[in-house]
């Protein structure tokens, strides 16, 4: 049974401890050859907001799990703290993702964003895993067909160490951890999981292709003679005509599909040809099915802007596509339809000082081949400041320009900057990371015509902002928006980093211990740092703790960080040794 931790004082860092003294019990620490102990910290979670985490505001002793045949006992190095933690605290029985349950009688674990080292390996899984071991792990778990995310209604990383069971060892995807080298810091490890949803963002995660057995909706516009081509042969199942002009009707007929009559069904497809109106646009895009594609087919512009429904976006993965005509086919393909910033181009991140918007920027600093301009924008002028002192450097050292603005205390200057640098065109790209449809609405006035608006922060379904679709057949503009992540994407970045060609633990802010879980979710809920806290679970003690503030933890902790003030291997190594 478990129960409340009493309150410990935070003792002094053993300073005086030598580092050749504690070098072999960080060694042993490292590989997983100390000893198992017997009972561990965890923080359960009662459902009802954050003083329903723990017992009285402290974690709770709970037995080290024993480790079954098909399981996997993993010790917890680095956890962390996601704005979705604080959601589901802050929401309590009311977050979507939590199953109905009784949360006094069977409280949750939180924690997704987790580095890990296997200590003990069940019979069924020996061939697979061993123990020193260290892995990563993808939060969005598919098993049987059903959702169970860990971290939500498996339990996650908030104790010190943790079961898997087989949903996340052989899901419907296979296995949800995965190796990672030696070399990574715990900090590197832990950050992965928000890196890949952020690198996903920029990859193709839309269709561009009509679905093979899919639901197409051909919608033309009476009168319209012109001569329309669809390279054969036409994939869908289902096809539903209207108003199509004969020659595309005719072709149409003669392909192996099944011609049906229009009913309430989504469409995983829908052609618009010449549409014209705005309202046409908004009433098709509302019937498209999760991961459809929208293809506008005119040579002119519409009547206004669309109002696109901006969650969907966010979280259905559809696609906007488009081509003036009338080769249809040629809206199609990622020739046509770029997800990445565009090579040279001049890129800006709405709401790049949070924690997210910092790494969209980093990303676009650290491209091999990215934006030769970046321009960042916050309303406040602290996190402003911070962004240019950390990555300053960067952007000198990659040979490219940041711009910093704040639109509330500097009116004007954003059009001035966007026009002094792509000499009015527009911005390439333009990435909003405010969860608010009126900034991605008003974010469109900076796109250049052929830009690429990426929509990361998401937004109720059903949240409508006006944005100038025709674009996309006009000009090959872009219109994306994409949520979470999976192992693969995990597994790119891993690559990246591998490569040198991204440093994830830039975006830590603040440390801390077991016993500091509760101020670190709490400081993630007030926006109380510009960057990522990381929780080191077994290190129960060290306190909650800004970068800035290290040297009160670790004497000398300035010659161990990297440049301005980032996090380094060096540091979490001595940390380690030092606290213990």
């Amino acid at each position: 049974m478990s129960h409340p931790v009493g309150p410990l004082p935070v003792p002094a860092p053993p300073v005086e401890l030598a580092m050749t003294t504690a070098a072999p019990r960080w060694h042993a620490y490292h590989q997983a050859t100390a000893p198992l102990p017997a009972t561990m910290l965890a923080w359960p979670f009662h459902g009802a907001g954050l003083q329903s985490l723990g017992v009285h505001g402290r974690p709770v002793v709970e037995p080290v799990p024993a480790c079954g045949p098909a399981e996997v006992l993993v010790r917890v190095d680095a956890l962390g703290l996601c704005a979705s933690d604080a959601k589901m605290v802050r929401m309590g029985q009311d977050y979507p993702l939590f199953f109905p349950r009784d949360f006094q009688a069977d409280p949750a674990r939180l924690g997704h964003e987790a580095a890990m080292t296997v200590v003990q390996v069940g019979a069924r899984w020996q061939h697979a895993y061993f123990p020193g071991q260290r892995l990563g792990v993808q939060a969005n778990v598919y098993a049987g067909g059903e959702r169970a995310i860990f971290g939500v209604n498996i339990p996650g990383a908030m104790a010190q160490y943790v079961l898997l069971d087989e949903r996340v060892l052989a899901g419907d995807a296979g296995s949800y951890v995965f190796p990672v080298p030696d070399a990574l810091t715990y900090v590197d490890i832990a950050l992965l999981e928000p890196w890949a949803c952020v690198d996903v963002a920029y990859t193709p995660v839309r269709r561009l292709e009509l679905k093979p057995g899919g639901h197409l909706w051909l919608r033309g516009r009476p009168g319209d003679a012109t001569p329309y081509t669809l390279d054969p042969p036409l994939c869908s199942a289902t096809v539903v005509l209207a108003d199509v002009p004969p020659s595309l009707a005719d072709w149409v007929h003669g392909q192996p599909v099944t011609i049906v009559e229009d009913t309430d069904a989504a469409f995983d497809d829908i052609i618009l040809l010449d549409p014209q109106a705005a309202a046409v646009v908004a009433a098709a895009a509302d019937r498209l099915a999760i991961h459809g594609t929208l293809t506008l087919v005119t040579p002119t512009p519409l009547d206004g802007p669309v109002p696109v429904d901006v969650g969907r976006l966010h979280y259905d993965h559809l696609a906007y596509l488009g081509y003036p005509g009338p080769d249809i086919a040629a809206a199609y393909g990622p020739a046509r339809n770029r997800s990445d910033l565009r090579p040279g181009g001049v890129a800006l991140i709405v709401g790049a000082g949070g924690t997210l918007g910092r790494m969209h920027t980093q990303r676009a600093l650290q491209m091999a081949d990215g934006p030769r301009a970046v321009v960042v924008t916050n309303r406040g002028l602290p996190r402003l400041h911070s962004l240019v002192h950390d990555f300053g450097p960067l952007a000198a050292a990659a040979g490219r320009q940041l711009v910093a603005v704040s639109p509330t205390a500097e009116p004007g200057r954003l059009a001035a900057e966007v026009q002094r640098l792509t000499q009015g065109r527009g911005c390439d790209d333009v990435v909003v990371v405010v969860p608010d449809a009126a900034t991605m609405e008003e974010s469109t006035a900076y796109l250049a015509p052929d830009g690429l608006l990426v929509v990361f922060a998401g937004v109720p379904a059903g949240t409508r902002a006006h944005l100038p679709l025709h674009h996309v057949a006009l000009h090959a503009a872009q219109f994306t928006g994409t949520s979470g992540s999976t192992v693969p994407d995990e597994l790119r970045v891993l690559d990246k980093i591998m490569a040198g060609a991204l440093s994830p633990s830039r975006s830590l802010a603040a440390i801390g211990g077991m016993h500091a879980m509760a101020a670190g979710l709490q400081a993630v809920m007030e926006h109380a740092f510009p960057g990522k806290v990381v929780i080191f679970p077994q290190l129960p003690d060290l306190p909650l703790l800004p970068l800035d503030d290290l040297p009160q933890a670790l004497p000398g902790a300035d010659a161990l960080l990297g440049p301005a003030g980032a996090w380094s291997a060096a540091a979490e190594a001595t940390l380690f040794q030092r606290w213990l």
